[in-house]
């Protein structure tokens, strides 16, 4: 399929850098819309009124993890060196962006964090869009270097490092726990905690599992840039479904129950759990790596309604959502908002409800 055909004029977009409580607005004041597969609707709406689409069994599988700082200054010589993380791979390197750019004869060099010098950064491969492979040394020390020293950098937009440093609970959906993600799991946003109370009332179950966002949502990967979108790849994230969690998605697997996924993360942990394996398949709790790329032609083994943000064109993201609910549908509903105008893009902007 030609990546051509995920394309849609982006001029009348708008991307906002902060979140809707950094804004003035609540989390569920958003717009929404709605692409009903059933009878090829679309309906213009806001995120608030999505309790009137569960029902009563309904099985809302939401992802726990939340953002970490993911940015440090590094020190070589004299030259400052920053250097922010961007994903974590199986064998405990992390894929980084370094700035300045270092040249590919720099394989080898190592690093030293400027607030912390028992944490160092070792350059081990460089790879496509400024991007290298690294290692951090030792690994255990990351982390706490990271929550105590680190900042927020995106490739997409400009962080407000006061609010990131004081409103970190705005970047974060009200049901994260586990720190992990170096990009924002960006569809629970939308929920506050009141809302999801009103949705439990409906008799609808809950269950988290989680998958801490990596190297995907980079805007070099996630956007496509190969003719064929067949030809394109995504990078491994980590994920985590416990016996609590595949024991409800078996359950309502077996009573006919939809099962809800929020986000793109949410989708992907999911259907990773029974890839090449038979829709009857009982789903097994399951710690490991997910490197599936879902595309038009993908079938779907668990996902019954998809909760999505509002994506760029050319990515990976809107090819999974034209996967679910075919890419007509998707990108008619696209040209609708273009044309009504009003609706925001991108981690902080508006949501998609594919039912």
């Amino acid at each position: 399929m030609k990546t051509t055909d995920f394309e849609f004029n982006t001029d009348a977009t708008f991307i906002p850098s902060d979140p809707l409580e950094l804004r003035g607005k609540v989390r569920d004041s958003g717009r929404m819309i709605v692409l009903d597969r059933s009878t090829d609707a679309i309906v213009h709406s806001v995120f608030s009124t999505i309790h009137d689409y569960f029902r009563p069994g309904d099985l809302l599988v939401l992802n726990d993890s939340y953002i970490m700082a993911n940015s440090l200054w590094f020190k070589r010589g004299d030259e400052r060196v920053h250097v922010s993380l961007y994903g974590h791979e199986p064998d405990g390197t992390y894929i980084v962006l370094m700035q300045p750019e270092q040249q590919s004869e720099a394989v080898g060099l190592t690093l030293t964090s400027i607030n912390d010098d028992r944490l160092t950064c070792t350059l081990l491969e460089p790879m496509p869009n400024q991007l290298w492979k690294a290692k951090f040394e030792p690994l255990e020390q990351l982390v706490p270097t990271l929550d105590q020293f680190g900042h927020m950098f995106d490739d997409t937009i400009e962080f407000d490092q006061a609010h990131w440093r004081t409103k970190p609970e705005a970047y974060r959906s009200v049901y994260a726990k586990k720190p992990g993600s170096l990009d924002i799991p960006s569809a629970g946003l939308h929920f506050s905690t009141d809302l999801l109370t009103q949705i439990a009332s409906k008799g609808v179950e809950i269950a988290y599992i989680t998958l801490h966002v990596g190297t995907t949502e980079i805007l070099a990967v996630r956007h496509i840039s190969e003719e064929e979108i067949e030809d394109h790849k995504v990078k491994p994230e980590y994920f985590e479904v416990g016996d609590e969690a595949a024991a409800k998605i078996n359950r309502a697997k077996a009573e006919g129950r939809r099962i809800f996924a929020v986000g793109t993360t949410v989708m992907r942990t999911l259907e990773s759990l029974l890839v090449n394996k038979e829709r009857k398949t009982t789903v097994q709790a399951k710690t490991g790596w997910t490197n599936l790329y879902i595309y038009p032609g993908f079938e779907f083994k668990v996902v019954d309604v998809l909760l999505t943000n509002l994506h760029q064109p050319r990515s990976s993201h809107i090819v999974l959502t034209a996967a679910f609910a075919s890419k007509d549908f998707v990108m008619r509903s696209y040209d609708e908002m273009i044309e009504k105008g009003g609706y925001e893009f991108d981690m902080f902007g508006d949501s998609m409800l594919i039912i």
